[in-house]
């Protein structure tokens, strides 16, 4: 069993400027585990553990879902949490841009994934990247107040071009992802 998600890769120049942002909230003191840059990603389906023979049916869904697609724009923008800046869980950066054929691009995929066993997410999809999520409430109060301070953070904005099918090694020192298939969007 490997455990697996499906997720659209960001930029190389999206690299630095998110670390430089890390290393602002991680000033904060706040008891969060932060994502490292390289492994920053939105994600569109986490299917969790599944055989290793289904990597291929998998790929082959995806491959129906963006074959027909045309790239799109998207951009991180503002910082924010789950469920609320009052009381984070989870701190992200946001997904501006062409959100709208992200989100049919998700839709589709949860459906056409339906037929392998994986059931549909019951909760809105909500485009972001995880910056990190929190273990206790240390510095909670600096966090919050410096999430307010980055709610206009912004990037250059980047083409969707593929989405990839990962696997996600769980290690000590945080998870590792290795890309098991990428899959471009067709008629560009």
């Amino acid at each position: 069993m490997i455990r697996t998600f499906i997720a659209i890769k960001i930029p190389e120049s999206y690299r630095q400027p998110i670390g430089e942002l890390l290393n602002e909230f991680k000033a904060t003191g706040a008891a969060v585990r932060w994502v490292k840059p390289e492994s920053i990603h939105i994600t569109l389906k986490f299917l969790g553990n599944i055989k290793e023979e289904l990597v291929d049916e998998i790929a082959m869904k995806i491959s129906e879902s963006v074959g027909n697609r045309n790239s799109f724009e998207l951009q991180a923008k503002g910082c924010g949490a789950f469920p609320s800046i009052k009381s984070p869980r989870v701190v992200w950066l946001g997904i501006h841009g062409q959100v709208d054929f992200l989100g049919e691009l998700q839709s589709d995929l949860e459906k056409r994934l339906v037929p392998l066993g994986f059931a549909p997410e019951n909760r809105p999809f909500k485009a972001h990247l995880t910056l990190g999520r929190l273990k206790g409430n240390r510095g909670k109060a600096k966090l919050i107040s410096m999430l307010r301070e980055k709610r206009d953070f912004m990037l250059d904005p980047f083409q969707v071009k593929e989405v990839v099918l990962y696997r996600s090694d769980l290690k000590p020192t945080g998870a590792e992802y290795t890309a098991l298939k990428v899959l471009p969007f067709g008629p560009e």
